[in-house]
């Protein structure tokens, strides 16, 4: 008799065991109540792709390649087909931003399209930083004056084009924008241009300036 007392008890612990696994695996989790459900708003990407928001501070996902984006700077964009980052390129220059070489090699240096940043100090004017950071290449003298530049108006934005080299195969051309506390310089070195000598040269119909137009024709600010 006691022998069944014992044998009964036992299935009944062991139900009860049973019961209480199977509850704690299938019932939901209760959710931390200092956790946040993130919103569901997008955050379009320069190449029209959209990204959400996650992880504990809702914050949005970062835009894949081709998109790259300086968050220090505020301006993301589209890399172009055919270009690469460089970061090797950056170095000490305080100004350099980035650095994007062409992988389609034509005499074994690649084209590149530069981005660089420049502070407007207080006292100067936009027109004059750009005057003081630009040098025609060939010559080392600088423009004397913005009617030098060309305004060519992409997507929105009003840049000051000019280009400060053609020499040797090489066209060199710089794209600024003016924003309230700073300029951007956006440049194009094209090589292996081997009608660079010729008087009706169209510089903008060059294949890697056309890219840096495609790059221009993405840029969005992010502050």
């Amino acid at each position: 008799m006691k022998g069944v007392l014992v044998g009964v008890l036992l299935v009944m612990l062991i139900g009860i065991g049973a019961f209480v696994y199977r509850s704690a695996i299938e019932r939901p989790r209760v959710q931390n109540p200092l956790s946040k459900a993130c919103t569901l708003e997008a955050r379009i990407c320069p190449d029209g792709s959209a990204v959400g928001r996650s992880g504990p501070n809702c914050e949005f996902a970062a835009c894949a390649f081709p998109n790259a984006e300086d968050a220090a700077i505020g301006i993301s964009f589209v890399v172009p087909n055919g270009f690469v980052a460089n970061p090797d390129a950056i170095g000490t220059d305080p100004s350099l931003r980035a650095v994007f070489d062409s992988t389609n090699l034509k005499s074994g240096i690649p084209d590149s399209l530069v981005i660089r940043r420049f502070s407007i100090p207080a006292g100067k004017t936009a027109e004059q930083v750009i005057l003081e950071n630009t040098m025609y290449e060939s010559s080392g003298i600088q423009p004397s004056s913005m009617k030098e530049f060309e305004p060519i108006l992409i997507n929105g934005n009003t840049f000051q084009t000019i280009s400060v080299e053609r020499f040797e195969a090489l066209v060199h051309t710089e794209y600024y924008l003016v924003r309230t506390n700073d300029v951007l310089r956006f440049e194009v070195i094209e090589r292996d241009v081997t009608n660079w000598t010729d008087p009706t040269l169209k510089v903008m119909d060059l294949p890697s300036h056309k890219a840096l137009q495609t790059l221009l024709s993405t840029l969005q600010s992010t502050k």
